[in-house]
């Protein structure tokens, strides 16, 4: 099975009964509602930033099915009262896929011909008898209550994709942890930091041009993280390549961190750089060659060739302007 898993590039499923659970509710004046799952939604959402292909296939039209497809932005989304193998096989030409390629989950009998002729065929814990004698893997959880996200989850993990998919959220917590900063003071050199940032080969896993913002109860953005790259160590250990921070008051860029190489200790609280470094407070700018950031005293210490200069006026984008 995790074979099979590994070779999927597109994830079809049905619609009622998969997505849902199977029931429909209308309203006095006709209206339909279905009840969909979060993180069947969210399961989707990080298949798509892993390169899967998402699609519905339902043989009865919805509006309800429309807007969830419109909410998780997927793009492949068949209503059509037709054979659902007709429209696979639609999706197998237009993308080019093979038909190891293609995984679905159905429920019921009209489900069976695709279910026949896929690379992973699924069923849900609550599909009819022979779904579940043609499925390669019944799942745990029923429609509408986390079966597309159990799958969803197989396949990322078969695929290797499941480190780079999390990263997002490990960065998060990481970030809160090293980025509060509300004011520049001198101090001594944080003493729980590595002599040297540890090595990079036991990394669980990377984001690419990133960006993380950081909001307060009342919504205001207190912070936002930046990077080129960032790799997640097995040691809590956090690597930024072209890290920029930028920190708010009132929603207003009030002092901005720049460095090429930057680490981030999640289990200290502590940042650390032997890079160069610029800090941007008001019309303060402080240049210098290595740093750290102690979560304890909430500070920053340039460790070598540190050089203030103090200007008229100095915009936070990096652009002086007046007598320095």
């Amino acid at each position: 099975m995790r074979a099979r898993l590994r070779r999927i590039r597109c994830l079809l499923m049905d619609v009622d009964g998969v997505l849902t659970d199977g029931k429909l509710h209308f309203a006095s004046d006709g209206a339909e509602f279905k009840t969909f799952n979060v993180q069947d939604g969210h399961g989707i959402a990080m298949a798509q930033r892993a390169g899967l292909i998402i699609g519905f296939i339902s043989g009865r039209r919805s509006k309800a099915t429309a807007r969830r497809a419109k909410d998780l932005d997927v793009r492949l989304v068949f209503q059509e009262p037709v054979n659902k193998m007709q429209l696979v096989e639609r999706v197998k030409r237009k993308h080019g896929f093979g038909e190891e390629e293609v995984a679905f989950i159905g429920d019921d009998l009209v489900d069976l011909p695709v279910l026949r002729r896929v690379g992973f065929a699924v069923a849900v814990a609550n599909a009819m008898p022979e779904v579940k004698s043609a499925a390669h893997y019944v799942t745990r959880r029923a429609g509408g209550d986390g079966a597309v996200r159990e799958v969803i989850e197989m396949i990322l993990k078969a695929r290797g994709d499941w480190s780079k998919v999390i990263t997002k959220y490990l960065l998060l917590l990481v970030a809160g942890l090293a980025m509060s900063v509300g004011r520049l003071q001198a101090g001594t050199a944080p003493t729980t930091l590595h002599d040297s940032p540890p090595a990079t080969d036991n990394t669980t896993g990377y984001i690419e041009k990133f960006e993380v913002p950081e909001h307060d109860e009342a919504g205001n953005l207190c912070w936002k993280l930046m990077g080129d790259r960032a790799q997640i160590l097995t040691n809590g250990w956090m690597h930024i390549i072209n890290c920029r921070t930028e920190f708010y008051t009132t929603n207003v860029v009030d002092m901005v961190f720049t460095s090429p190489d930057c680490w981030l200790d999640q289990v200290n609280k502590n940042a650390t750089t032997d890079a160069h470094v610029r800090i941007e407070h008001g019309n303060i700018v402080i240049t210098g060659v290595g740093a750290d950031w102690n979560s304890v005293t909430r500070s920053f210490i340039v460790r070598s060739n540190a050089q203030m200069i103090i200007s008229d006026n100095i915009s936070l984008m990096g652009e002086s302007k007046g007598t320095q």
